[in-house]
């Protein structure tokens, strides 16, 4: 049996920078073949489609995210008013086509006054939904409310049995949580895929997120039950301190479980506290 990696993270605990670039000087021994130019509006999508395999690459990821369909055709989803410019490399061939975005007529495009949620895209046939990040990297999985709401009921449980008081429910919090779990499962930090810190999710950016509800965050991957995730916190010094601190008084938990390479899934949780 395949023995399941289980691990915490920390609040202080190293952190994980990941990205990706396409590098010039591979782009320009490469044979280049410009596509035309598509325009679309915010939230709107448009495929992209070349003869053959392809490594693909997208140069703004704020203004557009790119999901890959398939080894030719990837899916450009417009985000906000800008450019961005989409590469495909097929062998000696460098495929560019500049995707233009304008504002959506309905919203007026982003707004720094707007709330940033996950957005997401259900997958026909499955159980499983592609959540794209305000990054553009995405993920496949399904959330467990159940196993979500196991959790709260063990946290409540054991704050009882310390002499603390219950934390309340809030859906602001529930909605960071299944923001900050679908991040985990990209980037397995405090600081966000994006490199803001954890306390921003669910903020506004006119605010300079100070209106975000998250004061406290403990986060798990790899467990698969309430029981098990609430121990291991226990047994942390740093999750201990949040599971029990007073000034909390509002929780939200999210679980996802993020289908791997191999078929599998993994559980990524995260549990947000508020004051």
């Amino acid at each position: 049996m395949k023995r399941i990696l289980k691990k915490l993270l920390l609040i202080t605990a190293l952190l994980v920078a990941v990205g990706m670039m396409l590098g010039a000087s591979n782009a320009a021994e490469a044979k280049s073949k410009k596509l035309k130019t598509k325009t679309i509006k915010a939230g709107k999508s448009v495929n992209l489609r070349v003869k053959g395999e392809a490594d693909w690459a997208i140069s703004n990821t704020q203004v557009a995210r790119m999901t890959v369909l398939s080894a030719n055709m990837a899916k450009i989803t417009g985000l906000q008013k800008g450019k961005t410019k989409v590469t495909a490399k097929v062998d000696g061939t460098l495929y560019k086509a500049t995707i233009k975005v304008k504002a959506s007529a309905k919203t007026g495009g982003n707004s720094s006054s707007q709330v940033e949620g996950l957005s997401s895209s259900p997958i026909p046939g499955s159980m499983d939904s592609e959540y794209i990040l305000n990054t553009g990297q995405t993920v496949v999985g399904h959330y467990d409310d159940a196993f979500a709401n196991n959790i709260i009921a063990k946290t409540n449980s054991y704050r009882s049995s310390s002499g603390c008081g219950s934390l309340g429910g809030n859906q602001a919090l529930v909605e960071a949580a299944r923001t900050r779990a679908a991040e985990a499962a990209v980037m397995f930090s405090h600081t966000r895929p994006n490199g803001q810190d954890y306390y921003t999710v669910g903020g506004t950016a006119a605010s300079g997120y100070q209106d975000s509800p998250v004061y406290g965050e403990n986060l798990a991957y790899g467990f698969d039950n309430a029981g098990e995730t609430l121990d291991a916190w226990i047994d942390s010094p740093s999750h201990h301190a949040n599971l029990v601190r007073s000034s909390f008084v509002t929780i939200g938990v999210a679980v996802l479980w993020v289908k791997q390479s191999d078929g599998t899934y993994t559980a990524y949780i995260a549990q947000e506290f508020g004051s």
